[in-house]
C-alpha cells in the first residue's frame, strides 16, 4: 500500500515537471493585441524587478517593471541601458506603477 502511494506522488509529479517544461514564455499574439509599448531608461536593476524612466508615454513617468518569471532577455539589465518595453494593459496603482512584460528590447 505505501509504495502504491509512493508510486503515484512521483507519478504526478514527474508530470508536473513535464507540463511545466511545455510552457512557453514567447509572447502570444492575444497578449501583443492587448498591451502597450514603450521606450524607457533603466534607472534601477534588482532580482525581482526593474526601476524605469519613461521616455514616450504620457500616462506615467516612471514604472516598476516585474521581471519575476520572465525570462525572455537577450541581454544583461544594466542601469542606464534604453530599452523599448512591451506590457500588459493591467497596470498596477501604485508609484510609480507596477507593469507585467510581455516583451523587452535592448534599444542601447
Amino acid at each position: 500500500m505505501k509504495k502504491r502511494i509512493g508510486l503515484c506522488i512521483v507519478v504526478i509529479v514527474a508530470m508536473g515537471l513535464l507540463v511545466g517544461c511545455n510552457s512557453n514564455s514567447k509572447a502570444t499574439n492575444d497578449e501583443l493585441a492587448d498591451s502597450i509599448s514603450f521606450t524607457a531608461t533603466i534607472d534601477e536593476v534588482s532580482d525581482t524587478e526593474l526601476l524605469v524612466t519613461v521616455l514616450d508615454n504620457e500616462n506615467f513617468n516612471q514604472a516598476r517593471v516585474n521581471m519575476q518569471g520572465f525570462d525572455s532577455l537577450d541581454f544583461v539589465p544594466e542601469k542606464g541601458q534604453t530599452i523599448k518595453l512591451t506590457i500588459k494593459n493591467q497596470v498596477g496603482m501604485s508609484e510609480p506603477p507596477f507593469v507585467n512584460p510581455v516583451t523587452i528590447e535592448l534599444v542601447k
